[in-house]
């Protein structure tokens, strides 16, 4: 029986594939949903072995197949190193996750999916296409997950104060806030197409199979119901905090107005006052 390790690692939001191909000398123009894959020729310097690939995703995803951890990590640094490789990295993000995955493969055994593994007879392309694709979406998910939980954390923060009558939060703190859910919207349907097959899937029947079992496996659909409805909260929130301070504004605006014009009517009878004053008193 021989096994072939699959490990994901989330780094940013968004990778220049174009940039991150070219520094490896391919030319081959990428669809935007395809993920550049590096052979054992082009990352030969990793000390790697003659199964071993790499997946580039550009929602800021790299699966590497049968890759050691200290290799992984050196790849890692090099592609960060590369000019522009990064399109966009949301310091907010928590990029420290990983996803682990192994295939066993022996002509003995008959396919089949269990827990962390996938065992087949033989290895085909789709297995590796197809198990890469959904790891890198659940490592993707999860550093959303995560963020997500920082922002509700915020959010908690936020409604203690209100527990104590303070309502004094800015405008400005309430848009970053809602800021980032947005983002994490946009990034699960936008980027990580949570929801979409590959286009092999709709060519390959098994290769559908199989990506829907993985997809159930990860919880892709789950998850990415919870971080919605989550992110329906965290807006729902936001939107009081957002009244609240605008009413608080609109309330510190009518005292304005008010001194205003009591400043004003004042201002008006000043002259008249005066008079007054110095006919009574003889002045």
């Amino acid at each position: 029986m021989k096994t072939c390790s699959v490990v994901a690692q989330a780094v940013c939001s968004e990778f220049n594939i174009s940039n991150i191909s070219a520094f490896y000398g391919i030319n081959r123009k990428l669809k935007w949903e395809e993920p550049l894959i590096l052979k054992p020729e082009t990352i030969a310097k990793y000390n790697v072995n003659e199964d071993s690939l790499v997946y580039i995703y550009y929602f800021g995803v790299v699966v590497f197949i049968n890759f050691k951890r200290e290799e992984m990590q050196n790849f890692v640094d090099d592609i960060k190193n590369i000019p522009n490789s990064i399109k966009s990295k949301n310091i907010d993000m928590k990029y420290d996750c990983f996803e682990d995955f192994k295939i066993e493969i022996d002509e003995t055994q008959e396919e089949e999916l269990v827990y962390l593994c996938l065992k087949v007879k033989t290895l085909e392309s789709y297995h590796l296409d197809m198990t890469a694709l959904v790891v890198a979406k659940s490592v993707a998910l999860e550093a959303i997950e995560l963020s997500t939980d920082l922002v509700f954390d915020q959010v908690e923060e936020i409604l203690n104060y209100f527990k104590i009558g303070k309502v004094n939060i800015s405008d400005k703190k309430v848009a970053k806030i809602i800021g980032k859910i947005l983002a994490f919207k946009n990034t699960t349907i936008s980027y990580i197409l949570l929801l979409d097959k590959p286009a092999v899937a709709w060519k390959n029947e098994k290769a559908e199979e199989l990506f829907n079992e993985l997809a159930d496996l990860f919880e892709l659909n789950d998850r990415y119901e919870k971080l919605n409805a989550k992110s329906q909260v965290l807006l729902d929130t936001t939107e009081v905090f957002s009244n609240l301070s605008q009413s608080r504004r609109g309330t510190i605006l009518e005292i304005i107005v008010i001194i205003l014009i009591l400043i004003e009517v004042l201002h008006a009878f000043e002259q008249p006052l005066l008079n007054f004053i110095k006919g009574v008193f003889g002045g």
